[in-house]
């Protein structure tokens, strides 16, 4: 018999909840607030992304910027919350499975425009731009596991470092232009 990850994540959380003390505050809430608010942030780049044809990137560097100060505001919130049952803790799969599914359709958009995006010679930019929003997210997949009990953090990792996961693909793609941007720029200084 074969457990995914999520089953045995669920299993563990649901053990979790009949342990925890129910006169606890809990804020689950703010929590799954802060991933849904991600969310239309994640949309609004892939709108800018989808929408660029070359040339001037500063609409999706604009969203980009937008979208690394929410991830930011929102682990400033969720540091500030209390720790989470196991059972408040069953809440977390589905917003965070949902903004990854957004996440990896953004990157997905952005590495078809790669050719584009090199042309305009904004690579290098670009990827770090995805170095920041890598950087956030695991920030933020970091802040939300530490809420979790103890016990089941290493399985909450695996489903929240998700949002991380997928922006990495984008990073990878992007890798090759870290180096000639830094390669442009010193010939550039030569000049």
């Amino acid at each position: 018999m074969k457990f995914s990850v999520v089953s045995v994540l669920t299993l563990g959380l649901a053990t979790g909840a009949l342990a925890a003390p129910s006169n606890m505050e809990r804020d689950l809430p703010t929590i799954t607030g802060v991933l849904s608010g991600i969310g239309p942030k994640v949309e609004a780049l892939d709108s800018a992304i989808e929408a660029y044809q070359g040339g001037d990137v500063a609409k999706v560097q604009s969203a980009s910027d937008s979208l690394v100060a929410a991830i930011n505001a929102g682990t400033t919130k969720v540091s500030s919350t209390s720790a989470l049952s196991g059972g408040d803790a069953l809440g977390l799969p589905g917003p965070v499975n949902d903004l990854k599914e957004k996440i990896t359709s953004a990157v997905t958009h952005l590495s078809g425009k790669k050719a584009q995006i090199v042309k305009a010679g904004k690579g290098g930019q670009t990827y770090n731009d995805l170095i920041q929003q890598k950087n956030a997210a695991k920030k933020l997949s970091d802040t939300i596991v530490s809420k979790v009990p103890d016990n089941l953090q290493d399985l909450a990792g695996n489903v929240a470092g998700g949002i991380s996961t997928a922006i990495e693909k984008g990073v990878k793609d992007f890798q090759d232009q870290a180096k000639r941007d830094v390669e442009t720029l010193a010939a550039e200084v030569v000049v």
